[in-house]
């Protein structure tokens, strides 16, 4: 009797480790999808100078995400470009409200490697 009890409350226990690690690796997931979107993302700019819609469907397509730019939209040759790709997400466990998840990037416009 007193193990089937504790087998049952170390099942509360491990449902709830395996809600958090859940968590952990959705978060990971998401965070190489919008940081490689982000480096895609930061040759197009690079070349076409601004966030063009094509670029803001790519992200969209992509990653689930939005890309935002810090400063200005619209910057000459030879600046630096900082932009936010960001995504939000409903953990199960980790917290009760949604958490926003983003990678901040720059790129050089006109800098063609």
């Amino acid at each position: 009797m007193g193990s089937s009890l504790g087998f049952l409350l170390s099942l509360f226990f491990a449902v709830q480790v395996m809600a958090y690690v859940g968590d952990l690796t959705v978060i990971q997931q998401i965070y190489s999808a919008l940081n490689s979107v982000a480096i895609t993302a930061g040759h197009i700019i690079s070349l076409e100078g601004f966030i063009s819609d094509n670029t803001r469907k790519f992200v969209e397509n992509n990653a689930k995400a939005d890309i935002i730019p810090v400063d200005k939209d619209y910057l000459t040759v030879g600046e630096v470009f900082e932009y936010v790709v960001t995504r939000k997400y409903e953990p199960i466990i980790m917290s009760r409200e949604t958490m926003i998840l983003e990678v901040r990037r720059s790129v050089m416009i006109g800098y063609i490697e």
